[in-house]
């Protein structure tokens, strides 16, 4: 059951656009090829969602000759988010008429500084606000981080990378960890994932709900640092409970999350 949603949130439908001042400041046209593709599913009213999933607007679809538009609601999107010419775009239809929207600086390929330190972030159930467990001091023991090797005879879950190219680590959570906070094991991080991308933040999902989470690090460990909390509280995280981490973008750090419940 695990593998099946992970596989669904992996096909969710989606589109890019490049934003331009000329032709998208009150209607963005969907291209075509979507609309033909899923274009069933598309309701008169939509829902666009941040990257962080702090807010949703609303927004309707308008189907006319020249092609199917975010219409009403969009110009709103667009001022309050600050969208601005040749920005790239990405939308990821999670549920019917639902898409998080994510941004990238077309120079840099990364999201832009302002779209991570967003002022009023911290109100959020998803708000890198620091957490009891996982506070500034807070530096993990040896024997913490579940089933999660952090040496050098890592090896991923077996037959993930021969399924679809994406390392995956997992940990169980057990009466000795689950008050603390997750590791990351240092050697996935060494292999998988280029370690300057350690001074920014990550990218938890769960079916198409983001979280963001911020790291900490010494010469043999990485752990979260904040965010970890509110993540296992709202995820339902507990003894028994066995996480797999899948690495699904290793430039903007993002792991698909998925659980083995007991």
């Amino acid at each position: 059951m695990a593998n099946d949603g992970l596989m669904e949130y992996l096909r969710m439908p989606s589109f890019i656009k490049t934003f331009s001042e000329a032709t998208s400041l009150n209607e963005l046209r969907i291209p075509p090829e979507f609309v033909a593709l899923h274009g069933a599913n598309l309701p008169f009213d939509c829902r666009l969602i941040t990257l962080l999933g702090r807010r949703s607007f609303p927004v309707r679809v308008l189907n006319i000759a020249s092609g199917c538009h975010f219409h009403a609601g969009w110009s709103d999107f667009r001022i309050t988010n600050e969208i601005v010419h040749h920005d790239v775009l990405t939308f990821t239809m999670v549920d019917a008429g639902v898409f998080l929207v994510k941004r990238y600086n077309p120079r840099t390929g990364c999201p832009p500084l302002g779209d991570l330190q967003a002022t009023g972030y911290g109100d959020s159930d998803h708000s890198d606000a620091p957490d009891v467990d996982t506070s500034n001091d807070y530096v993990p023991t040896q024997s913490e981080g579940g089933d999660s090797s952090d040496g050098d005879d890592y090896a991923s879950d077996a037959g993930v990378l021969d399924e679809d190219g994406c390392p995956t680590f997992t940990v169980t959570f057990d009466s000795s960890n689950i008050n603390g906070t997750l590791e990351i094991p240092m050697a996935f991080w060494r292999r998988h994932i280029r370690m300057i991308s350690l001074q920014d933040p990550v990218y938890f999902n769960v079916n198409g709900d983001c979280w963001f989470i911020i790291l900490d690090h010494n010469e043999t460990k990485i752990w979260v640092k904040r965010g970890w909390r509110r993540f296992k509280e709202r995820n339902n995280v507990v003894v028994g409970v066995r996480c797999h981490f899948k690495l699904i973008d290793r430039n903007e750090v993002q792991f698909y999350v998925w659980f083995d419940r007991p």
